[in-house]
């Protein structure tokens, strides 16, 4: 992932999380470290591209949820653009819906 990608993932509680990256400050050959911003917090996740054997050899992607680097920050502009996400993806599924 990129700088202001949205993406949406499962959290430690198991509850659904929308958020954004506001950059990625490590890139090695496997893997990315990055500085995301969801609920008022800004944390770390990381992306890792590995082989896997599961058969046939193959490129996995896995995401993990790092840790917590500030709570209760306020990124109006940021929140702006997870809320406009938020609609978007409300619209399609109505959209679907009414197929």
């Amino acid at each position: 992932m990129k700088k202001n990608d949205v993406f949406t993932f499962t959290a430690p509680n198991g509850v659904e999380v929308t958020a954004i990256v506001l950059e990625s400050i490590f890139q090695g050959s496997c893997k990315s470290t990055l500085i995301c911003y969801a609920q008022n917090r800004i944390f770390t996740y990381i992306e890792e591209e590995c082989l896997k054997f599961e058969g046939t050899a193959e490129w996995k992607k896995e995401y993990s949820y790092g840790k917590v680097i500030v709570d209760y920050a306020a990124l109006p502009d940021y929140d702006a653009v997870l809320e406009a996400y938020s609609d978007h993806l409300v619209t399609m599924a109505e959209e679907q819906s009414n197929m």
